[in-house]
């Protein structure tokens, strides 16, 4: 390898937290990829564990981490990269389910998946509690009753009777069926999000534009800012 490349390597390796990197081209990947397991008990989606999630995958109101946008070197993934995401299969009923129309994307792009001869529709979303950047839940753990005192419409809870989005660590949630705008404390700029429906947290969890290749769900980075929350 150049000095040079091997340089550019090595900033890169600082720059995303990694202890070692390989030489070789580098490459990220807008696929989002199931992660290794933490949790003790295997989830729905353990036998797909570094696999690209497809949207056949999900039965209704079934939900999975994801890894965005991860580093590969060598067609290998490099521990520690992507962003953190939930993908929730949620129903396609549009009685229930709203989205701003009015958003600018790239050709292809849309807010959420949607085909409606498969009957299937899935939200992507960024998970990092707009609180104080926790990573959220999809239905690991029953949400307390205490915690259904909900504000504004919740049609998860109030239409389905399923739990929304729960962040554990300090019961902020938020509502996959109502994609909304939001506006960024820092940079001022807007964007979408899952409704927050129940504090601390005071704004929308920040969807993750997406695109479908070969049923591969794909992530776009129309506006990296807005993800630029935490630290």
């Amino acid at each position: 390898m150049a000095a040079g490349a091997g340089t550019a390597a090595g900033a890169l390796a600082v720059y995303l937290g990694v202890r070692s990197l390989e030489s070789g081209p580098l490459e990220f990947r807008d696929a989002i990829y199931y992660p290794p397991i933490t949790d003790d008990s295997p989830p729905w989606w353990s036998a797909r564990v570094g696999e690209p999630m497809r949207v056949t995958d999900f039965a209704i109101w079934q939900g999975a981490p994801g890894l965005w946008r991860q580093v590969f070197d060598r067609g290998r993934p490099v521990e520690g990269t992507g962003f953190r995401v939930l993908a929730i299969r949620v129903p396609r009923d549009d009685t229930a389910f709203s989205a701003p129309t009015d958003v600018s994307l790239p050709q292809g792009v849309s807010l959420y998946y949607d085909d409606p001869a498969r009957d299937t529709r899935i939200v992507v979303l960024y998970n990092r509690c707009t609180h104080l950047c926790c990573s959220a839940s999809w239905h690991t753990s029953p949400v307390p009753d205490r915690l259904h005192d909900y504000v504004g419409s919740t049609p998860t809870y109030q239409v389905f009777g399923e739990d929304p989005i729960w962040c554990q660590c300090h019961d902020a949630q938020y509502d996959p069926m109502v994609l909304t705008k939001g506006r960024h404390p820092r940079s001022g700029l807007e964007y979408v999000g899952a409704a927050n429906v129940h504090g601390p947290a005071d704004r929308p969890l920040p969807v993750v534009p997406v695109r479908v290749e070969s049923d591969i769900l794909k992530g776009t980075m129309v506006d990296s800012r807005w993800y630029a929350y935490c630290g």
